[in-house]
C-alpha cells in the first residue's frame, strides 16, 4: 500500500506538471554543474607540450597562464567569437596560442608544431579523460523526467558540449533541449538565455503533453548552476525558481551577503529531487 501510495503520488505530481503546476521544467548550467573536469586543467595544456617533448612549466603555471589568456581572448572575441568567428574551434585555436605563449612555450608555438599541440590539446576536451559527469546530476535529471518536467540546459557554452560531452558522459538520455550563449548571441547573466530557454521549453512542453498546453513561465522553472551573479541571482531576476550548486561550500558567505536563502545553496545535485517535489506540492 505506501508503494502504491507512493507511485500515486509521483502520478499526481506528474499530471500537476502538465496541466499548469507549479514547476513544469528543470534546467541546468553544464560546466562544472552538470559536467566536472577530471584532471587539472594545467595538466591537459602540459601534457600536451610534453608529449612532444617540448619545454614546459609546472601544471600550476599553465593553469595561470590559461586563465590570463582566458580573459584576453574573452575581451577581444566574446562569447567563443559567436559573432566574428566561422565558428568555436577557431576561437580556441587563438585562445591555445595565447596561453602557450603566455606559459613561455615559444618552441610549440612554431609554424608546423602548433597545430600538432593544438590538435592533442583540444581532443583532449572531448574525452573521458578529461571530462566526468558531476555526482547525482543525471539522476536529479531522471528523477524531473519521472515527474512529468522538461529537461534543459541553460548554459554560457557553445556547441561541442551539447554535441559531443554530454552524449560522451550519458547526459543526454533524459535531455529535452539547449539554450547556449553561443546560440542566443549573448552570454549569461543576460536574460536573453534565459528568455531562450523558457521558449524552447514551451515548445517542448506542447510537443510531450499537448499542442495546447500555454507557454512556461519563468516561475514555472527551476535552474541550477555553480555561478552566484550568472546562475543564481540572474535566473532569480528572470523570476525562475534558483539553486546555487556550491560543492565545496565557498560560496556560502557571498551568498548570505546578497540575500541567498541557504536553502537554495545545495552542496549535492542529489538535493534537486526534493526541491522538484516541493515545489511541485508533492514532496515524497
Amino acid at each position: 500500500h505506501t508503494l502504491r501510495g507512493v507511485t500515486c503520488m509521483k502520478h499526481a505530481a506528474a499530471a500537476a506538471a502538465r496541466d499548469g503546476g507549479a514547476l513544469r521544467c528543470l534546467t541546468f548550467e553544464i560546466t562544472s554543474t552538470l559536467v566536472c573536469m577530471s584532471v587539472p586543467l594545467g595538466r591537459v595544456y602540459g601534457e600536451a607540450v610534453r608529449h612532444y617533448k617540448l619545454p614546459c612549466p609546472d601544471d600550476d603555471a599553465m593553469k595561470a597562464a590559461f586563465k590570463s589568456a582566458y580573459g584576453k581572448t574573452n575581451a577581444e572575441l566574446p562569447n567563443f567569437g559567436a559573432a566574428s568567428l566561422a565558428n568555436e574551434r577557431e576561437w580556441w585555436r587563438a585562445m591555445i596560442r595565447s596561453t602557450l605563449d603566455q606559459a613561455g612555450c615559444t618552441e610549440a608555438l612554431d609554424d608546423e608544431t602548433f597545430p600538432l599541440v593544438f590538435q592533442r590539446i583540444y581532443s583532449s576536451f572531448a574525452s573521458p579523460d578529461v571530462w566526468a559527469p558531476c555526482p547525482e546530476g543525471a539522476s536529479a535529471m531522471r528523477h524531473a523526467k519521472e515527474r512529468g518536467l522538461v529537461v534543459g540546459v541553460c548554459s554560457n557554452v557553445y556547441p561541442r558540449y551539447v554535441d559531443q560531452n554530454l552524449p560522451l558522459l550519458g547526459l543526454h538520455r533524459d535531455l529535452d533541449f539547449a539554450a547556449t550563449s553561443y546560440e542566443a548571441g549573448a552570454l549569461k547573466p543576460s536574460r536573453d538565455v534565459f528568455d531562450a530557454a523558457a521558449r524552447k521549453a514551451s515548445h517542448v512542453n506542447r510537443l510531450l503533453h499537448g499542442r495546447t498546453q500555454p507557454d512556461v513561465a519563468p516561475g514555472q522553472v527551476l535552474h541550477v548552476g555553480d555561478d552566484l551573479e550568472k546562475d543564481y541571482l540572474a535566473a532569480r531576476a528572470v523570476g525562475m525558481h534558483a539553486l546555487l550548486f556550491d560543492p565545496d561550500g565557498k560560496a556560502a558567505d557571498a551568498a548570505a551577503e546578497r540575500g541567498v536563502p541557504a536553502s537554495d545553496v545545495i552542496r549535492s545535485l542529489a538535493e534537486v529531487p526534493s526541491r522538484i517535489d516541493e515545489l511541485l506540492g508533492a514532496a515524497v
